[in-house]
């Protein structure tokens, strides 16, 4: 009878269990789970950002490269630098853009599976 009744009760909590996760997934997918996609998603962007050394390059800016001091050096040190920031800052648009896409594909996902499941 104890073996009985314990199969009993372990069938009944597994089956609780179930009904309780899938009950609260959806409410996890939109809250907490929606906030650690946020959280990746702006480290990605701040990965980014130090990859391309945005930051670094607006700093020495107006620096002349290899110590070279005259006019000439100023000049050609400012436009290289400018083209770098430049082609940089695209590039950080470009792949910011397509980091943004992630949140938005995880809130779409669990209802373009329901449509798809029932289409």
């Amino acid at each position: 009878m104890t073996t009985d009744n314990f199969a009993l009760t372990t069938v009944k909590y597994t089956i609780l269990a179930l009904a309780k996760h899938l009950i609260y997934w959806p409410v996890w997918w939109y809250t907490a789970g929606f906030l650690m996609v946020l959280k990746s998603t702006g480290r990605k962007i701040g990965l980014a950002w130090q990859g391309l050394a945005l930051d670094v390059w607006l700093a020495n800016i107006f620096r002349p490269m290899y110590g070279q001091y005259d006019i000439a050096s100023r000049i050609i040190s400012f436009i290289m630098r400018g083209v770098q920031i430049i082609v940089r800052f695209v590039l950080m648009v470009i792949l910011t853009v397509l980091i943004l896409i992630i949140p938005v594909i995880y809130l779409a996902l669990p209802i373009l599976v329901i449509w798809r499941l029932t289409v």
